[in-house]
């Protein structure tokens, strides 16, 4: 029996929701699989050339990755279908269908 003067009852939360919902607000899942794209691109092409490019977002299955120059974007276009497959192979879950390269502008 609650009488007017007992205090509210607080809320109990699982731990797995809390982790949860601290892990969405920091942005920790988003780096977490930035740092996955970005080792299967240096899978593909190398160390040297992944050193050059920054991951971007994942959106509707297209992963938007910047590159210093355009030369850069050049010869990542050429390896395009390699990365994508890497990716794939590593990422399965992650159902990236393409690639966008574009100049990463300060």
């Amino acid at each position: 029996m609650n009488r007017p003067t007992d205090p509210p009852k607080p809320r109990v939360q699982s731990i797995g929701s809390l982790v949860s919902q601290l892990i969405s607000r920091r942005g920790y899942a988003q780096i977490a699989a930035t740092d996955q794209f970005h080792e299967a691109i240096a899978a593909a092409v190398g160390k040297e050339l992944a050193a050059e490019v920054t991951v971007g977002k994942l959106n509707r299955g297209v992963l938007k990755v910047f590159a210093r120059d355009s030369v850069t974007i050049q010869e990542l276009t050429f390896q395009k279908r390699s990365i994508i497959k890497h990716i794939t192979k590593q990422l399965p879950d992650a159902k990236v269908s393409d690639i966008r390269f574009a100049v990463l502008t300060k």
